[in-house]
C-alpha cells in the first residue's frame, strides 16, 4: 500500500506492508525508497507515526541512496572487470570489439543478450580462477555453478558446491578474486568463525576493502 506524510520540507512517499511475524514497525530504505513494515493488527495510523518520528533519519539516508542506472540502450556504459565500456546495440554477434561491448539484441532483446553474454564470459573466467585459487588454498569444490541471485555474491553448500553471481564479471579482477576465495574458504568453515576470516585473510590481506567495494558499487552490477 502506497502512502504519502507531508512534512516541512514537502512530502515523502512510502510502502506500507503487514507482517504476522512482526511485533514492532520496521523501516527500511532501498533503492526503490522507502517502506514500512507493520505488525498485522497494527493501524496504519502508526506507520504515518514512525515516519514522523524518524523523519530526519530518512531524509539523511534516502539523499545518500544511489543515483539510478541508466536505461540500458545502445551507448550506455557497462562495467567489464571494473572498467566502464560503451555497449553497442544491434550488433550481428556478441563480442567485445575494440573496447567496446558489441551485443546481438536491440529494444527487449538487448537485456536478453547483454545477460547471456555475461554469463559465456562469466563461466569461463570463473572456472579459471576457481581452479587456480582452489590449488593454492587446497580446497577443491565439487562443482562451480551460476547463479543470479538478487543480494547474494556467492554461496557454498555442505556438498562443496561453490555458486558464483555472473554479474561479478563487471567488477575489479580482485574483487572477483575475494568473492572465489571467501566461498572456497567455506569448504573448510562452513561458518563465519575467527577460523574462516583467518583462512581468508590468509588469501587475501585487503579483504574488507574488497568486500566495502561490492556494498558501495553492488547495486550498479545488479541494474541488468
Amino acid at each position: 500500500m502506497e502512502r504519502r506524510l507531508r512534512h516541512p520540507g514537502g512530502e515523502i512517499a512510502f510502502t506500507v506492508k503487514r507482517s504476522a511475524r512482526r511485533r514492532s514497525i520496521g523501516l527500511k530504505i532501498a533503492a526503490d525508497g522507502l517502506s514500512v513494515t507493520l505488525p498485522e493488527r497494527a493501524p496504519l495510523a502508526d506507520a504515518d507515526r514512525a515516519v514522523s518520528e524518524r523523519l530526519g533519519w530518512i531524509l539523511k539516508h534516502l539523499a545518500k541512496r544511489p543515483a539510478p542506472p541508466p536505461q540500458l540502450a545502445d551507448g550506455v556504459q557497462v562495467g567489464w572487470f571494473g572498467k566502464p565500456l560503451t555497449l553497442v546495440a544491434g550488433a550481428r554477434r556478441s563480442a567485445l570489439v575494440d573496447g567496446a561491448l558489441h551485443i546481438a539484441g536491440d529494444g527487449e532483446t538487448l537485456a536478453p543478450a547483454l545477460q547471456r553474454f555475461l554469463q559465456r564470459t562469466a563461466r569461463a573466467y570463473f572456472a579459471e580462477r576457481v581452479a587456480l585459487w582452489a590449488e593454492r588454498m587446497a580446497l577443491q569444490p565439487a562443482a562451480i555453478k551460476l547463479t543470479s541471485a538478487g543480494t547474494r555474491w556467492g554461496s557454498c553448500t555442505a556438498a562443496g558446491v561453490v555458486r558464483l553471481n555472473w554479474r561479478l564479471v563487471q567488477s575489479p579482477f580482485d574483487v572477483i578474486d575475494y568473492v572465489i576465495i571467501h566461498e572456497l574458504a567455506h569448504l573448510a568453515e562452513l561458518n563465519h568463525s575467527p577460523r574462516f576470516w583467518a583462512i581468508v585473510e590468509r588469501h587475501c590481506p585487503h579483504w574488507r576493502d574488497l568486500r566495502a567495494w561490492l556494498k558501495t558499487h553492488g547495486h550498479a552490477l545488479l541494474a541488468w
